[in-house]
This record gives structure tokens, sequence and C-alpha cells, in this order.
């Protein structure tokens, strides 16, 4: 994929050419994208609000990225932007010594290539998010071919480093489809530079509304090309109307969030992070899944490409990558998930799953022969990368920002009246007033949207689930992985293990129940052979109650009023509307959901609080609009629609 000249210089394979300029990569990037975008007086200007983004056409080494960064360090303290976004494209992607070797020539950017090199690992085909809290900053990089995954960024940006190979060797990079995407995903005054003045590219880029201009070019090449988009930006298009983002310029001053578990603290902290004061109401229920002790995550990875297996894939990457800058090393461990198939969990679906998805062995391995620890001709498939988690420790470290205040109370209902928030408590007692207003209190979610329009936009189910906390001393357990079966095992820490989980949706027994208990350990003595059973004693059971929704998926973004929705969109799936053009609703203002995570919680809230952040501050969102789509509350009710129809 990579040669290297003698002078250090890297190479692509694919497209001959080279990856930055011989006399001075840095240099060059400093030039061509950093002066002429006037990014440092750009990110210095008053007039730049909450976020400053920069979209990138070949990722490459790097080099361009960690140039905006250092950039990007010297700026923040006098910048009115508190993030600095950065969203790439690479199809080829290099592995982590091409890009420590090729970045190692500039000595300055070596602080900043440990840290990103650290988070560099479970890279999936589509969006990958790096996100560096302490650095107001956070890079999307988007994994394979350009003209096909920038129909699925959304968002707006200020900036376009168009970097990728000669247009001459690389020409699908610099065609019509990709100004005409760059257009729609243009803030006013967005500006681009580019090394190349080639005459298609001037016709492309002119032709979707940029004003042009040649500038001196960097060393041997005489020209570049520099451009302003100076239009309105574009509104969006989706096909479904009520899925179209709206982009206002406003930041809320205060937001408040009901629940303090693992999705109120998530998006809690996401919202923290940005600089924004957030209430958090907790009613400490003592049964919530977020109070589960090293709960179990891993991806599900399906038969093809599905929104769960996509999302659970994203959710690993991101979760791992955030949790050595989150957590203490002893609440967490990354010991591998080994993972049986069996009746529920075909072999035939894992091996098609793993192509399909076109898993490295850093992401998946398949296991033909477990060998003795197991029972006769098991199959499985190990996940190096499944982790354990000490969820509370999780949730009281996300919270423990200076920007969270907590506070105790169980809100019994809403109210909406001149543009504010009101929660009241259970006796009508006002209790808080606030600007937006996010629901992630779990099963409670529904009955506050009940009491607002007397009825949901979904339904939330209580699903119960018991599991077992063992006591082995046994020294080499520690060294055990994750095994999951129809039940799971954790390995020891500290002579603890986990050993669950049931899931029973119509007895909701708050109490622990002695035939589970009796099925959990008779399942995993006759599954998990290898374990000494005879040297474990149990020594406390534990039950929580999760929430989830009837796809299994998270409900996460805007809710829309039923009555209004059906109102406007009753008909959408009859042949004759085909051509039909549906209006956009405004979903109900500052009013956002985050719930249903149900038995995924620990794996899918860290993504999940922050892309509801982006929704809420209209930044470009970190997974593919088909993807978020699958996440939409309104969903249901569009499904509804369409069954009636």
């Amino acid at each position: 994929m990579i040669d290297w000249k003698e002078n250090g210089t890297p190479v692509s394979r694919e497209f001959n050419d080279i990856y930055f300029s011989p006399e001075n990569g840095l240099e060059e990037t400093k030039h061509v994208f950093l002066k002429g975008n006037r990014l440092e007086e750009r990110l210095s200007s008053p007039e730049i609000q909450h976020i400053f983004s920069i979209l990138e056409l070949g990722f490459g080494t790097g080099l361009n990225f960690f140039a905006a960064w250092q950039l990007w360090r010297n700026c923040k303290s006098k910048s009115n932007a508190r993030i600095l976004r950065f969203t790439s494209f690479e199809k080829y992607p290099l592995e982590k010594d091409d890009i420590l070797k090729a970045i190692s020539a500039f000595p300055e950017l070596s602080e900043l290539l440990e840290l990103f090199l650290e988070k560099y690992k479970l890279l999936v085909p589509g969006c990958n998010t790096f996100l560096f809290e302490k650095e107001n900053l956070i890079l999307d990089l988007w994994i394979g071919d350009a003209t096909q995954l920038l129909l699925e960024t959304s968002g707006k940006f200020d900036t376009f480093f168009l970097d990728g190979f000669a247009p001459s060797k690389n020409p699908d990079l610099w065609g019509e489809n990709i100004s005409i995407q760059l257009k729609r995903l243009s803030n006013k005054n967005a500006s681009f530079a580019t090394f190349t003045v080639a005459r298609s590219v001037k016709d492309c880029l002119s032709g979707a509304g940029f004003s042009l201009s040649k500038i001196p070019g960097y060393g041997r090449k005489r020209e570049m090309l520099i451009g302003v988009y100076g239009s309105e930006p574009e509104p969006d298009t989706n096909p479904i109307p009520f899925l179209r983002k709206t982009y206002s310029s406003k930041i809320p001053e205060k937001v408040s969030v009901l629940g303090a578990g693992l999705a109120g603290a998530n998006i809690a902290r996401a919202l923290a992070w940005r600089g924004i004061q957030v209430e958090v109401w907790d009613d400490h229920n003592a049964l919530r899944a977020s109070s589960v002790p090293m709960a179990v995550s891993h991806p599900h990875i399906t038969k093809g490409e599905t929104p769960t297996s996509l999302w659970t894939l994203r959710c690993l990457g991101n979760s791992i990558r955030r949790y050595s800058d989150l957590l203490p090393k002893d609440s967490y461990q990354i010991s591998g998930t080994l993972q049986l198939s069996g009746e529920d969990l075909p072999w035939e679906r894992l091996e098609e799953g793993v192509k399909a998805h076109f898993l490295s062995n850093e992401l998946a391995e398949l296991k033909t022969e477990l060998g003795e620890k197991f029972p006769e001709n098991a199959k499985g498939i190990f996940y190096p990368a499944g982790f354990w988690t000490d969820t509370p420790a999780l949730a009281e470290k996300l919270l423990d920002h200076p920007n969270i205040l907590l506070k105790q109370g169980n809100i019994g209902s809403i109210s909406f009246e001149k543009e504010e928030w009101t929660l009241l408590s259970e006796n009508k007692e006002i209790l808080s007033k606030t600007e937006v207003l996010i629901l992630a209190n779990s099963f409670g979610i529904e009955s506050l949207l009940q009491g607002l329009w007397k009825e949901s936009p979904f339904s939330l189910r209580s699903v119960r689930g018991q599991l077992e906390i063992l006591e082995d001393q046994n020294i080499e357990s520690e060294k055990d992985p994750i095994y999951v079966g129809e039940k799971y095992l954790t390995p020891s820490k500290n002579g603890i293990r986990v050993n669950g989980s049931t899931f029973d949706e119509f007895e909701l027994d708050p109490n622990p129940r002695t035939k589970d208990r009796e099925e959990i350990l008779e399942y995993s003595q006759k599954t998990f052979l290898g374990v000494h059973w005879k040297q474990i004693n149990i020594r406390s059971d534990f039950v929580g109650i999760r929430s989830q929704t009837p796809d299994r998926f998270p409900i996460l973004g805007p809710v829309h009023s039923p009555e209004p929705f059906r109102k406007i969109y009753s008909g959408m799936g009859l042949a004759k509307n085909r051509k039909k053009e549906f209006p956009f609703l405004e979903p109900q203002k500052n009013l956002f959901v985050f719930g249903g995570l149900g038995s995924r919680g620990v794996l899918t809230s860290l993504l999940g609080g922050e892309i509801l952040a982006e929704i809420l501050l209209n930044e470009p969102l970190s997974i593919e609009n088909s993807l978020y789509s699958s996440l939409h509350p309104s969903r249901f009710l569009y499904r509804k629609i369409r069954n009636l129809d």
C-alpha cells in the first residue's frame, strides 16, 4: 500500500503518487491548507460560534490533521469556537507503523502523534470517531470511497481541504459528484484550498457555486487554487421529510437532563465538555441497568450489514478509544470476548457476517475448534476488544464535570410554555425551568410524554434481568476472556466474577429468584467447562430492570407530537403519493430523548450521547445519515402510518 523514497517521502502504490512534498511536507500543508484557508485568522474571528468544522478529502498520513490540530492548540484560547471538528475521508487507511514513520519526520508533531496513535485502532468501514476531550477536538475518520460516503455525511462545514492524489491519477475524487456534495455541505462563506489548478477541478468547483482564485503554490508548484462559497447554505433534502435537519446558530445556555443513568450521564458529559451548563435530575432508582457491576460489551454481528451490526461496531471502537481518558484501569478491562455459536446464533451467520463487514483480526476471529473447555464440537467467534465495565464507576465519572449540576428529585410531569420547559413534582410543585429538556430517564420517558400529549410516539418495554455475583480466588481465572453463550461469565477481578443474565419481559419482580439463579448456574456449568466451578461461591444476586424498544434499537433525537405527525404524513406510503412532496414537520421545540438502550447500554451510550449533543448543537453527525434514521424516535410513528396505508 505504501513505499518509501530514499529521502523518506511516502508514496502510494495504488496511485503512484507522493503523500506530501519531498521538500517539506509540513510547510507545504501550512502553506496550502492552513494559509490557503486563512485558518489562523478565521479561528480567532469573533464571528465563529461554537464549532469550526473542516472536511478533508484524503486523510493519508494524517499530516493535514496534525497541522490543523497544532494550529488549533495555538488559537483556541482566543477563539469563540469551543470545538474543532475535523472530518476526513480515506479509501486506503495506512497502518499505524506507516503513519508513525511518516509523521516522525516532523518532531514538532510528536506529542500529537502519540495522542492520536494511542486511539488509532478498531477501524471499520464508514465513520470512526476519535474524541479528544481535553483538546476540544473531534476527528471523524470515514473509511471507504468518498464518492459514496459523502452522501451519508451530514452537517455544514466551514473549510474544505481538497487533498486527494493528483486529478490525473485519482479522477473520481475531483469530479462533479464530489463538488455537488461539497456544495450541499457548505456553510455560508465556506472556503476551500487545494494544490491543483487542473481545468477539470476548476470547472467542477465553479459550477457548484465556489468563486475561485489562483495564488502562488508551495515549492516547485507555481500556482494553487482557493475559493469561497458565497451563497446561503442549502437546506437539507432528506427524502424522508421528518428526518430533515434545520441549522440554527443559537446555542442554549442551560440544558436539563432527566435521568442520571448511562443515557443521562453520557449526554450530560457530551454537552458539559462543550461548555454547556447541564442540570441532571436523578431519582435514585436502584433497579436501573446502570447499576450493573462488570457489564459486558462486544459487537453484535449480523449476516449482512444491518443497523444493529453497524451501530455496535462503531460504538465498540468509540468506547475503547475513550475509556483510557475517562476511567481508571481497575474500572474496566479489555479482556476479549469468546461468543459461542448456537441455535440463536448460527455458525453460518458468524462466517458470513465477518466477511460482509470486512472485519480484521483486530475486531473478530472465527474459532472452529474450542477444545476441552467447551462442549464437543463447539464453535464461536472471538472479539479481541470485548470488554467489561464497572457501570456505576462509569456513570459517576461521566457526571464528574464542573459544568454538570446533579440534583435529586422525581419529575412527575413536564409542560412547555413561553419557550420554556417546566419540570414538576408528582404534587405539581415547580422544581425547575429550562430552555432545553432531554428525557433520558429510562422507562419514565414514556409516561412523561403521555402526560404531555395523552399518548407517546413510541413504546418502551421493561425487561427484568438477574445475574449472580460470584467469588473465585483462582488467580488463573483473571486471564480468561468473557465467555458468552445463552448466558455470560466474566473473568475474575479481585476475586469477583459476574454470571448472567436472565431476560424476562413478563414477570418484573424486583427481588432475586432462586429459579433464575439455578437457570444461570446450570447453563454455565454445562457450557463453560474450563471453569473450576467447585472453587466458586455465590456472593450475591443482582436484579435490574432495563428499558428497550420493540426493535431493540435506542431512541435518540428530537421528538414529534403524534397527532400533527399523523395529520401531515398520512398517506405517505400510498403508491399514488409517490411523487407528492410532503412538508417538513418541526419536532417539539427543544425536547429530545435518549433511551431504550436495552442490554447494550454500556456499549452504545458513549457514542449515543455524543450524537445527541451533535443534533442539539447542529454539528455534523458522527454516524451515517442512513444509520441515524434507524435511531430517530419518530421511526415508530412513521412505520405505523405506512402500515395503515
